[in-house]
């Protein structure tokens, strides 16, 4: 998909290395892990602006597939740091439903 956004990967990877510093150390790791969830839903945002301008549909299932990956790991940072995920899941649910309709959502995803 030839979707390009900003990149805060760099700013990304310094949080990782402050997370990782601060385990080793036995230190708290909460606020760096939320700025990185924070991060990364600002990362959503610029992705999906940027895919509509360039003219993809919200229910193209690259779009959909990018989104998912997002929402995954924001859960999963979320999920490691002891905070609800299923604000997440119900934003993968959003996708999934928005991509394949509530019928096939239920058929194929729901109860997994």
């Amino acid at each position: 998909m030839g979707i390009k956004v900003n990149n805060n990967s760099d700013l990304f990877n310094k949080l990782q290395k402050q997370v990782e510093a601060a385990e080793m150390a036995g230190q708290p790791i909460k606020t760096y892990v939320k700025q990185q969830i924070d991060l990364l839903k600002v990362s959503h945002d610029e992705f999906i602006k940027t895919a509509q301008k360039q003219g993809y549909e919200l229910n193209n299932p690259q779009v959909a597939k990018v989104e998912i990956q997002q929402y995954s790991a924001m859960r999963q940072l979320a999920q490691k740091i002891g905070l609800p995920v299923e604000e997440y899941d119900d934003f993968i649910k959003q996708v999934q439903i928005r991509v394949f309709g509530e019928e096939n959502y239920n058929r194929f995803f729901k109860n997994k």
